[in-house]
């Protein structure tokens, strides 16, 4: 069986996770974060990319697990 996965995850093991983590190390990228991860960061704008998300509440709807009343 060939197993595939969605495209957003195919995008993102496009980016190996050790050289991302290095990058960050090297450039202190972290300093000063309080809870938004540079990886967090960098998944949300991918995943805005590829939704063609236009505002914040669109980006916002679409990163929630389950929709909020």
């Amino acid at each position: 069986m060939i197993k595939t996965g969605c495209l957003f995850t195919q995008v993102l093991s496009l980016v190996d996770r050790n050289d991302f983590s290095r990058a960050v190390r090297q450039w202190d990228a972290e300093k000063g974060a309080n809870g938004f991860r540079c990886r967090d960061q960098f998944v949300s704008m991918v995943f805005c990319q590829l939704a063609g998300a236009d505002s914040l509440r669109e980006i916002c709807g679409g990163l929630s697990p389950f929709d909020r009343p």
